[in-house]
């Protein structure tokens, strides 16, 4: 959860609106280019390729989640 934090701190992202069960898109409102930025970070640092553009609105803590299970896999 740490670093995904720091990214969404780092792409313009308020610290008191960054919690678990907060969603990217209705919650933390995400523009267009903090969306893309994200993806771009997760890629980088992860190889999560994730489509934040679809339906589904994750969640930080299911983010949170890909990554650790990435960072398993990698192991």
């Amino acid at each position: 959860m740490g670093e995904l934090r720091e990214i969404l701190l780092d792409i313009g992202v308020e610290e008191d609106v960054i919690a678990p069960e907060h969603r990217l898109r209705s919650d933390l409102a995400l523009d267009s280019t903090e969306t893309v930025d994200l993806e771009k970070e997760l890629q980088r640092r992860f190889g999560l390729t994730i489509d934040l553009w679809d339906k589904h609105d994750y969640t930080i803590a299911e983010l949170a989640a890909m990554i650790q299970d990435a960072r398993t896999r990698q192991a």
